[in-house]
């Protein structure tokens, strides 16, 4: 499709030759004559470019680059000026403007100058597709109220550069709210490095961070950045940062502070820009009580805490993320979902998922590799889950059997209010006989509205 390019220029000799300058890169070329009329056909039309000059009749350029800014799209906008305004052009760059061409207009320069715009114009969107793609596939599935909150937390925290440390146990989703953090920041179009601190030999942690230069140690045979730098303009996000040394504290503490880091081996300190998302499985105040993690550097990551809760305390979220899970999977490898009845659902909310969303993601993989039915039963589950060797509080003190019914009397409730309360009806669709059926409501306290005839 041809890109849409606009002409802003209250010369109509002009506008009319610039428009068969910029035909021949293949575009479409409208032509406006003031800041009005260019505000309305942007608002109007999608345009990847604009050639905007900054002498206008009534509103000028600079007023019209501004009021470009509240758009939902941006398009990019090349500054068109005389001798006599070259200072506001400068200004104009400044104000977000991609260049600016000076009049008497070069054919050649034009040429080559919207060219190049519209190639980052390109870069622009693709960048803006990949990371919407990077947002569904880091999207967060969750109705808690516990999360609800979180959620909440993690729209203010993206809103700004301010640091915030991520605690929880393992399988929570602490990376997944790292990315969703960087993904809805400023710095969504830049690098989200990540770090997991516990898997790097200490001896290297340092290296890992910082960079070294060749020489500075034994296998040092070129010089390399490292994550700190990778990151720059991004977001470093560094994962178990509780396993860090001391001695590797102090550094990252620099960092944060100073915007500074030396590579192994370098006396130099180079600047990097880096927002900081760090997390941990660990209790760090009883770390910095034992003097085994710095109270400064702790402090400073802790500016916004985020407590995960494990999947075991937002049972609500347990169904739904089963449901997403199934839903991914089913469609990477065109397989048909399947239904969990209900006693099946209750032995997933009664379990305690001691590998959180983790586990729950590898048992709902496992289920649908290893099971051919249709339907999912409680005994499947079971089966699965290696229910006979969980705790005893799970079956003695009827967490499942609380479960179990709760989901066995909403289930009765929607066939029967599905069939209009049809006793026969119902006992057919549940495959059991109506003296079965009325015994079942009886044992739930079921009662048919008063509307409903016996």
């Amino acid at each position: 499709m041809a890109e849409k390019l606009l002409i802003v220029d209250d010369d109509l000799v002009l506008g009319d030759l610039l428009s068969e300058i910029l035909e021949e890169t293949g575009a479409k070329v409208f032509h406006v004559t003031n800041g009005t009329s260019a505000l309305t056909a942007v608002e109007q039309e999608t345009y990847s470019l604009i050639l905007l000059d900054l002498l206008l009749p009534g509103m000028d350029g600079l007023e019209v680059l501004k009021r470009l800014k509240n758009l939902s799209y941006q398009p990019i906008t090349i500054i068109m000026s005389g001798h006599g305004t070259i200072a506001k052009a400068v200004e104009a760059t400044k104000l977000g403007a991609y260049d600016f061409l000076e009049k008497p207009l070069e054919r050649e320069r034009v040429l080559l100058t919207v060219r190049n715009a519209l190639e980052k114009s390109k870069l622009r969107r693709a960048k803006t597709i990949l990371i919407e793609e990077a947002k569904s596939r880091y999207q967060m599935i969750a109705v808690s109220d516990s999360m609800q909150q979180i959620f909440g937390m993690m729209d203010r925290v993206a809103a700004s550069d301010i640091t915030a440390l991520i605690t929880g146990e393992s399988g929570t989703g602490k990376e997944l709210i790292a990315r969703a953090i960087h993904l809805n920041s400023a710095r969504a179009s830049e690098r989200f490095v990540q770090v997991n601190c516990a898997a790097i030999p200490e001896e290297l942690v340092e290296s890992e961070l910082f960079g070294h230069v060749k020489g500075s140690f034994t296998g040092a045979i070129t010089d390399q950045i490292g994550k700190f730098q990778q990151a720059n303009g991004g977001t470093l996000f560094l994962d178990e940062v509780g396993d860090l040394s001391l001695r590797a504290q102090a550094k990252v503490l620099r960092a944060i502070e100073n915007g500074e880091i030396a590579k192994v081996g370098c006396q130099k300190y180079d600047m990097v820009d880096v927002r900081l998302i760090a997390a941990t499985n660990h209790n760090l105040s009883e770390m910095v009580a034992q003097k085994t993690f710095r109270a400064d550097l702790f402090h400073r990551l802790n500016v916004i805490p985020i407590a995960v809760p494990p999947l075991r305390e937002r049972a609500d979220d347990i169904l739904p993320l089963i449901d997403h899970f199934m839903t991914e999977f089913c469609h990477k490898n065109h397989v048909p979902t399947k239904k969990f009845l209900p006693d099946a659902e209750g032995m997933l909310l009664a379990y305690s998922w001691p590998g959180n969303i983790r586990e729950l993601k590898n048992f709902v993989d496992k289920l649908l590799l290893l099971i051919d039915s249709s339907e999912i039963s409680g005994h499947l589950v079971s089966h699965l889950l290696n229910l006979s060797s969980l705790p005893e509080d799970l079956t003695d003190q009827g967490k499942l059997r609380k479960a179990k019914d709760s989901f066995e009397r909403s289930y009765i409730l929607s066939v029967l209010e599905s069939n209009n309360w049809n006793i026969t009806q119902t006992a057919r669709l549940l495959g059991v006989n109506r003296s079965h059926l009325y015994r079942i409501l009886d044992k739930f306290n079921i009662l048919p509205p008063s509307s409903v005839a016996e």
